[in-house]
């Protein structure tokens, strides 16, 4: 039985009044992907939790969902269109052996203090917009990506898929302990749940903006979600596999094996004719994909898939393409420039140790290694552009570059200073 968590505390699902099967199931199994919608508002903490009043059921996960043609995701398109996007952190941020439980290091990309935070994992921690989500030992807790400072905890089950965050709200996406449900939880700057949503689909990476949470699911919708109404607003179907949702550049992104731009053309998308950015086929050591299934649960440490990755940066604006017409392959501690539209091999680098993550940026690429190094490496002729440090080895490494542009990364200092601020471990675990 998955766990319900109220804006007060994680509690047992078997500790509510749960909506009968027959009302969850309706027609069949085809049902079984209708939304729990859970409204969380001042009034329910005068309600009592056993009773499950704030319980809504919706329909935003509904298979049956009959295809319009693309006219609602594009009629929310216009509406949605000129709304401000701010850009996230540009940061990285390591996990590493502590002497008890594991340490996230981070530091940020552009120049500043590294940081450590002290606290168990059970995943691989997410990086979005302007906060860094990791989950460990029962507890949700949440970082100021730049400073490593906690902004709030919450007792929570299941593991982290991903998280989405536009500075104000973060949307987290976790998959219940048993794999059969997903709960989805946009929380405010002080830790309060605004909205949950639990159901039988697969939800991958969210994003949000404002009140709406783009929520991919079953590899190629995706539902926009009215965070303060509590229902789907529309629906984007895509012929390309997607299970991620992304903010970068200012604009939002479906991912899975390409990225589509959500604009005008998003309507077009059933037809297999929106904005989508893809890569070359090619083969290369390793089999590397661009983007992980967002369903999938990361391991804090990394795997041989971890080093062997594609790393490109869609155009945010313009035509859909990729930016400087270049993405990465890595493979352990080589990585080569490939050219983003046959695939040519443009050049070749060495690192000092395995790459296990990195990042695109405007201009170049950031890699984060083994020892904790991160190598900014130029889009055009892969010479090193700048060195930032972890100031420790890692064992896996996440990395995010927003608004970071090759000019941001040749005034910045050559190297992280460190040691940086560590800071008390969460809830004092």
């Amino acid at each position: 039985m998955p766990e319900i968590i109220d804006s007060n505390r994680a509690i047992p699902a078997t500790a509510r009044r749960r909506t009968p099967r027959s009302r969850l199931l309706g027609l069949g199994a085809a049902a079984c992907a209708r939304a729990l919608l859970v409204p969380v508002c001042a009034a329910l903490a005068a309600l009592s939790v056993a009773c499950g009043g704030g319980q809504t059921q919706g329909e935003a996960f509904d298979p049956r969902w009959k295809d319009d043609g693309g006219a609602g995701i594009a009629a929310f398109q216009q509406r949605f269109a000129g709304r401000r996007i701010p850009l996230g952190a540009d940061v990285a941020v390591g996990v590493a052996a502590g002497a008890g439980a594991l340490e996230l290091v981070g530091v940020p990309l552009d120049g500043g203090p590294a940081w450590t935070f002290v606290h168990p994992l059970d995943a691989r921690p997410a990086v979005a917009g302007s906060v860094v989500v990791g989950l460990g030992r029962g507890e949700l807790f949440a970082l100021d990506a730049r400073t490593g400072e906690l902004l709030w905890t919450r007792r929570a089950g299941g593991k982290l898929r991903g998280a989405g965050d536009d500075g104000e709200t973060t949307v987290v996406s976790l998959v219940s302990t048993t794999g059969a449900t997903s709960v989805v939880l946009a929380v405010s700057r002080e830790g309060l749940v605004l909205r949950q949503i639990e159901d039988s689909a697969a939800i991958g990476v969210p994003a949000v903006v404002g009140r709406y949470a783009f929520l991919p699911w079953q590899g190629r919708y995706v539902t926009v979600f009215d965070l303060q109404t509590g229902g789907e607003v529309a629906r984007a179907l895509l012929r390309t596999e997607v299970s991620r949702a992304f903010l970068l550049g200012g604009a939002v992104f479906f991912g899975g094996e390409a990225a589509t731009r959500f604009d005008a053309s998003i309507g077009l998308g059933a037809a297999g004719r929106a904005s989508t950015a893809r890569l070359p086929a090619r083969e290369l050591p390793g089999a590397p994909v661009w983007m992980t299934a967002g369903t999938e649960v990361l391991a804090p440490t990394a795997s041989a898939g971890d080093m062997a990755r594609l790393y490109a940066r869609p155009r945010p604006a313009g035509p859909p393409g990729i930016e400087a017409e270049r993405f990465v392959a890595t493979y352990y501690r080589a990585a080569v420039g490939l050219d983003a539209r046959s695939g040519a091999l443009a050049w070749a680098h060495a690192g000092e140790a395995d790459f296990l993550g990195g990042a695109a940026y405007a201009g170049g690429f950031a890699l984060c290694d083994a020892h904790g190094g991160i190598s900014f490496l130029d889009a055009q002729g892969g010479t090193v552009a700048g060195r930032a440090s972890l100031g420790r080895p890692v064992q896996a490494c996440v990395v995010q570059a927003d608004g970071l542009s090759a000019a941001a990364v040749g005034a910045r200092p050559v190297e992280a200073a460190w040691p940086g601020r560590v800071l008390p471990e969460g809830n004092g675990l």
